[in-house]
């Protein structure tokens, strides 16, 4: 079936949809209307089932016309204050056929994306917005920035189709059908199955046509930013979405609970993206790139494909185009880019504490190794009646308490003396090392540092932090904490030490 045809059954469904939504209205108020003036009983009865239908498929309606009061993501850039960003979109607009973007919002995302506020199920746009994520602006270069820019406008260029753009945004409204609606009012859920099942379709139906539109979106990719720069954007990436997913989750918020954030983000970005540990890493991504999961009704077709296709065709990138990095097309990129994360966190972000790369590591790993020592001083100061301390530790075990320090797993009770002993060691001497690492770190003496991959390594500046055999010997069956005593003495660390939160 021609994709021509295909859109224009695509959009002939979704304005079924309306006529399907509509008539079930008319003709349930034409039935209400009838038995109230023919046998009003009766109509009085069939209104009990007449008015919450017709009310669920009206609230089925709006669903589909309202996103919700949802707030817009993003930082908003206007063409005075980025005006080079603004003059590439309008040319690779012109350049695709399709008429630039209202507003231009930088993300804190691995996205790009081109979305329309629609009426009537996409038939009526009412502002288009274009979505550039931060970690690409950083990441790649102009023309590979252009090859992404330039498939997202394709989406909606002329050129392919003029119902392209109104198939994009149907799919987009059908996918909210029915998501307003009450689950636990039985019409309401009647009514949802039936809008879900007719989106369903309309998804089907336009499915193709979406995966022949990414096709489509492609050769303007290509073609713009020509081949290479094309499908090297296509396999970058991955690449910049698993280094965006480490930085955030191991780096960006390692100490956000302790109330601290970088001073700045995107700087410890490029380090971590360019870092020679996560080098093999990035690159095997780079090689093999494999698509996310985004579900039954993705329209995207496989990446291999896509850079397989991309290739094939071989062209050359339009003249004017250069290899420079993307963010030289930024006017003071780096508050910008900063501002767009610190916009996509939680709203009290701006009262974070900011602090140094370097600092914000110490504080996330001593973070850790504080809670992997709280277990061994309740169960000190329990054993010996006494506040939670480093000396506390050390007389339960100078008292010979070692298997009261252990925990106590089901079964444990039951075990021999010596047996509970064992047990109770493996758990202690970890323990009494990393509390004696957080005293020698309190001291200013040691601190921890994080590399990019997320390990951390304790560095001390001290020549007598070897403390391997003082450890072992205060752990043993009728050991002595006292080489362990004195040498941190010695080293000037205080024996009531009690780590702070």
């Amino acid at each position: 079936m021609r994709v021509s045809l295909r859109a224009a059954i695509a959009v002939a469904l979704l304005v079924g949809f309306y006529v399907l939504a509509f008539g079930l209205i008319g003709g349930l108020l034409a039935l209400e209307t009838y038995a109230l003036i023919n046998r009003p009983f009766v109509g009085l009865k069939l209104a009990f089932f007449v008015v919450p239908v017709v009310y669920a498929l009206v609230k089925g309606l709006i669903s589909l016309e309202r996103r919700g009061q949802v707030e817009v993501p993003g930082s908003l850039v206007t063409p005075a204050e980025q005006p080079a960003l603004w003059d590439l979109v309008r040319r690779l607009a012109a350049d695709v056929g399709t008429r630039p973007p209202d507003e231009i919002r930088i993300l804190a995302a691995v996205n790009a994306g081109v979305t329309e506020d629609t009426r009537l199920l996409g038939l009526r746009v009412l502002k288009r917005r274009m979505f550039i994520g931060a970690p690409l602006l950083t990441s790649l270069t102009e023309k590979q920035l252009i090859a992404v820019l330039a498939h997202e406008l394709g989406h909606y260029a002329n050129k392919d189709t003029r119902l392209g753009g109104v198939v994009v945004s149907g799919r987009n409204a059908m996918l909210r059908a029915g998501s307003h609606m009450n689950a636990e009012r039985w019409f309401q859920r009647m009514i949802a199955k039936l809008f879900r099942g007719y989106a369903k379709l309309y998804l089907r139906v336009s499915q193709a046509i979406s995966r022949r539109q990414e096709f489509a979106a492609d050769r303007f990719s290509a073609s713009l930013a020509g081949s290479s720069a094309a499908a090297s954007a296509l396999r970058e990436l991955p690449v910049i979405d698993a280094a965006w997913d480490l930085f955030t989750n191991r780096h960006l918020t390692v100490a956000w609970e302790l109330g601290y954030l970088p001073t700045t983000f995107f700087d410890g970005f490029t380090r971590l993206r360019t870092s020679p540990e996560l080098h093999e890493k990035l690159e095997e991504i780079r090689q093999d790139p494999t698509d996310p999961d985004r579900g039954p009704y993705d329209s995207h077709p496989p990446l291999q494909d896509r850079i397989a296709a991309i290739e094939a065709m071989g062209l050359e990138p339009e003249s004017g185009w250069g290899d420079r990095p993307a963010i030289e097309l930024l006017a003071d990129p780096m508050p910008l880019l900063d501002a767009a994360v610190l916009n996509s966190l939680v709203s009290d972000a701006d009262q974070k504490e900011r602090v140094d790369w370097a600092t914000l590591g110490h504080i996330g790993a001593r973070a850790r190794v504080v809670r992997g020592t709280e277990r061994l001083l309740q169960s000190a100061a329990t054993a010996m009646n006494q506040s939670p301390s480093l000396t506390t530790v050390l007389d339960a075990l100078d008292a010979g308490r070692l298997a009261d320090l252990g925990s106590y797993e089901p079964g444990s009770r039951d075990a021999g003396a010596r047996a509970r002993r064992e047990m109770a060691r493996g758990e202690v001497l970890p323990e009494l090392s990393a509390l004696v690492a957080l005293a020698f770190s309190d001291a200013g003496l040691a601190h921890w540092e994080l590399d990019w991959l997320g390990r951390t390594t304790f560095v001390t500046s001290s020549h007598d932090f070897d403390m391997a055999d003082h450890l072992d010997t205060a752990v043993a069956d009728h050991g002595s904490t006292e080489g362990l005593r004195g040498a941190l003495a010695v080293a000037g660390v205080a024996l009531d030490y009690r780590p702070a939160n």
